[in-house]
């Protein structure tokens, strides 16, 4: 029986490289934006490589669309195995001269929709298990003033992942995150790194709650 995994957030870099990484597996696939202009081209992509591809948009900053989103992609694909919360504004701008709405438009992305995603997704897996996946970034390691708010949201969810892992492992849901340190451009050897990644995370339940790459 095939599996399925939605990518939340999906874009040409890691989320195409991902869609593409799960696809060869024998995954189907649904990728979900807020702009369908985002995401049909990459589906029209994967159905021409064979990958049973499909498309949502979902607003991940709503926490209403997010769970109706689920379980939207659930029914299309005969049940979720995997979710993938791949959203994020990258803004290049320190904290002090970003306006207030900055500040709020960009902390909806980076880290409520990232904690929407992972409460929807812990909600549809009780009782019957599945992997919630997070795109993790260095800047929660090593942080920098130029990257205030993304760093912030990659610490957050960070924090969340390492926080949640033995309690939803408990409940039969494990979740990983794998902390990218190092720019990604779309179509790269980049990219597909961080799919392995995914994949292993996914894959390996022996791999824990998080893999950074480049790996070391």
């Amino acid at each position: 029986m095939s599996r399925a995994l939605l990518i939340i957030g999906a874009g040409p870099g890691i989320g195409a490289a991902t869609a593409e990484r799960f696809g060869r597996e024998g995954w189907t696939v649904v990728l979900a934006a807020r702009n369908p202009r985002t995401i049909d081209p990459m589906v029209a992509r994967l159905i021409g490589m064979g990958v049973d591809a499909h498309g949502l948009v979902i607003d991940a900053t709503r926490p209403e669309a997010v769970r109706a989103g689920l379980r939207t992609a659930d029914r299309m694909t005969g049940g979720l195995d995997a979710v993938l919360y791949n959203a994020a504004v990258g803004r290049r701008q320190d904290l002090f001269s970003m306006t207030d709405a900055e500040v709020e438009s960009d902390l909806a992305v980076n880290v409520a929709g990232g904690l929407h995603v992972i409460r929807a997704a812990a909600g549809l897996f009780e009782g019957r298990g599945g992997t919630i996946l997070v795109t993790g970034g260095g800047l929660a390691l090593s942080p920098h003033a130029e990257w205030a708010s993304l760093g912030l949201g990659k610490a957050a969810l960070r924090n969340l992942a390492q926080g949640l892992a033995p309690a939803l492992a408990e409940r039969g849901i494990r979740i990983g995150l794998a902390t990218v340190a190092t720019l990604v451009a779309p179509a790269s050897a980049e990219a597909a790194g961080v799919a392995d990644t995914l994949w292993t995370l996914t894959s390996d339940p022996s791999s824990g709650w998080e893999r950074t790459f480049p790996a070391g």
